[in-house]
């Protein structure tokens, strides 16, 4: 039977060997050795029980799981992926631990000059490799027919973290003001048959219960969006699904990255309640 997806659409990828190295490069080994590394020079770690630790790990599995067969990296995985990533990942956490790149994207307003010479550096960097990227897809549906994904294709996944992030925008805006809430109490009420007319009792109380149910914090605690540099990194890692040697470096440097954060951190959410 035909596919009814485009040619060159279908391009996810799984092979147990590699899988298993995959894991036991990236996680197994990776993991602890960060946080072993971490301890001795002491780095910036959140304490951790072992209850969190194999939590953490078992984060890197799901995530790992997800990136490795839908970003094709049964193809792509090799020893300059794993060299890059473990550059990657103690040269993250040694620039990390520079004084003035303690930062985060929340306290952007107050971070020093060098800081927003690294970030500015770091964005030049991310977009160079795009760009790169975007010429191997080129190059690669010009050359060839066979198992490719077309650019259009390529460039509209980028499209699935936005739709995730404004959904996370909208689930924020509703803990914090209820905007859903009450519009939908709000087109209850006018379509709502109403076969007598209420006392003014009646209307005392439901506009009392009204405003109950539509209390700005009735959960108690306050949400707002923290974009984590593993959460960043992560989401890179799916684009570089090139069998060329910079591919596989931005692969590993994509990886590398993401696994310190997880690593120094845990997988923070993306909506944090504070």
């Amino acid at each position: 039977m035909e596919s009814p997806f485009p040619a060159g659409s279908i391009n996810f990828s799984f092979e147990l060997l590699p899988y298993i190295y995959f894991n036991v490069a990236f996680v197994i080994i990776a993991y602890p050795l960060y946080r072993i590394v971490g301890g001795i020079f002491n780095w910036e770690l959140d304490k951790k029980t072992p209850a969190n630790l194999f939590s953490d790990m078992m984060a890197l599995v799901r995530y790992g799981f997800i990136v490795f067969v839908i970003g094709g990296y049964a193809r792509t995985f090799n020893w300059i992926m794993i060299l890059s990533f473990y550059i990657a990942l103690f040269g993250y956490a040694l620039l990390a631990e520079l004084p003035f790149a303690k930062q985060s994207l929340l306290t952007r307003n107050n971070w020093p000059v060098r800081m927003w010479i690294l970030f500015i550096i770091a964005v030049f960097d991310v977009l160079l490799m795009a760009g790169f990227h975007i010429y191997l897809i080129i190059y690669q549906n010009e050359s060839s027919s066979k198992d490719n994904i077309p650019i259009a294709l390529y460039l509209g996944c980028l499209i699935i973290p936005l739709i995730l992030m404004t959904f996370g925008y909208i689930f924020k805006q509703e803990q914090n003001t209820r905007f859903l809430t009450k519009a939908y109490l709000n087109v209850i009420r006018i379509f709502k048959r109403r076969p007598r007319i209420p006392s003014e009792n009646e209307n005392q109380q439901s506009q009392l219960d009204t405003e109950a149910l539509v209390q700005v914090q009735p959960f108690g605690k306050i949400a707002r969006i923290h974009i984590h540099h593993w959460q960043i990194f992560y989401t890179f890692a799916f684009f570089t699904r090139f069998d060329h040697p910079v591919s596989q470096v931005a692969g590993g440097i994509s990886l590398g990255i993401y696994t310190q954060g997880i690593g120094a951190y845990g997988p923070d959410d993306f909506l944090e309640e504070i």
